[in-house]
């Protein structure tokens, strides 16, 4: 097959389900999204989560949607205890808004985990009112009771507060650490964005409402991470992330004179499948958005790649190796080589020219 899978790093979006209406989320910008609500079943994950792909080849999963929330699914807390009960060493990284879910439910899912596993909860604010400014319909009371919960009932697990820096608490960041910190979370996660007035059409320009200081802006078409360590807690690693680091190494060599280094092929993206089933290289891939630039390049939603052959591409219509063995897949790779077949995605967050060894080891998960 074309593109050299790492199987050592899936991304599921187990649900496109959410109860909050965040301004710049593709389910707000392109609602006719064909997955929205739909969720994924255990007995769906085990088709392509056998147990000797679980014992053998994963080491980490990453849980977050694209327009959805994992702790959404209905059969979320089942699909993870079925992950760590054939391999308890998989790291299970949930990114979650973590609104609306009862502290019974956090207690449950706590149990399920251990001293492998991340929570990320997204909290951009520093009470409810300023949380609502851009995750609308988020429920403070209901978040800091889950944090709680989960931390009481694990002590082992990770558990961070993750933050994108917008005008409204750009001046209140201290504040967020002190509070994840008493709360006994691990670590802040800082996220510079591009999604304000001065980067993206249709945000008002320079009087975009959100839009913090220059700054707090990335200066790439990526999102750009720092972290601030609250504890001492030290989590505990499989051996994925030296492989991670060696798979660097040799990817960034074999494509120094080309115009993409792939994460998917380092495995930094992991194999991402989203909750209608479909199978894509990475998330980036992925974007729901009605169209996306970058350079002279253009594409709109309905004519991308995966949208015209979703249901080619989709597990539920088809095992894993019959995707990636079909000689359709090759084209997702055609533009590593070659610069006049790159997709807008791969140009935009790939190009060779930034993809250094931070970035990619790094672990970015959107």
């Amino acid at each position: 097959m074309a593109i050299n899978w790492q199987y050592y790093h899936w991304h599921l979006e187990p649900s496109a389900v959410c109860t909050l209406k965040c301004p710049r989320c593709p389910r707000t910008e392109h609602p006719d999204t064909p997955w929205l609500n739909k969720n994924m079943t255990l007995d769906f994950v085990k088709k392509f989560f056998t147990e000797d792909m679980l014992r053998n080849h994963v080491r980490r999963v990453t849980m977050c949607g694209d327009v959805g929330d994992p702790i959404y699914c209905k059969e979320y807390i089942e699909i993870c205890r079925y992950i760590k009960s054939v391999n308890p060493t998989i790291h299970i990284f949930t990114i979650t808004n973590g609104s609306h879910k009862k502290p019974e439910w956090w207690e449950e899912f706590g149990s399920v985990l251990n001293e492998y596993d991340t929570v990320n909860f997204s909290i951009d604010g520093y009470d409810n009112s300023s949380n609502n400014l851009y995750r609308i319909n988020s429920n403070w009371n209901s978040i800091i009771d889950g944090i709680k919960a989960l931390r009481a009932v694990n002590p082992h697990v990770f558990i961070n507060w993750a933050t994108i820096v917008f005008k409204f608490n750009q001046d209140y960041l201290d504040n967020i650490a002190n509070q994840a910190r008493l709360l006994g979370m691990d670590m802040l996660q800082l996220t510079k964005s591009t999604k304000f007035g001065s980067k993206y059409d249709g945000y008002g320009g320079a009087s975009d409402p959100l839009e913090p200081s220059e700054e707090f802006i990335s200066s790439s078409h990526r999102y750009e991470r720092s972290t601030i360590n609250l504890s001492s807690r030290i989590q505990k690693n499989t051996d994925y992330l030296e492989y991670n680091q060696a798979k660097y190494i040799e990817i960034k060599n074999q494509y120094q004179d080309q115009p993409i280094t792939p994460l998917c092929e380092i495995g930094n993206r992991g194999i991402y499948v989203n909750a209608e089933g479909v199978v894509f290289p990475c998330s980036w891939t992925s974007f729901p958005y009605t169209s996306l630039t970058y350079g002279n390049k253009t594409i709109q939603w309905d004519d991308s790649f995966f949208a015209k052959h979703r249901q080619q591409l989709n597990l539920h219509n088809r095992t894993f190796n019959e995707i990636v063995s079909d000689p359709l897949w090759n084209k997702c790779s055609q533009g590593f080589t070659d610069k006049s077949k790159t997709w807008v995605e791969c140009s935009q967050k790939c190009s060779t020219l930034i993809v250094d060894e931070k970035y990619a080891v790094g672990w970015e998960t959107n």
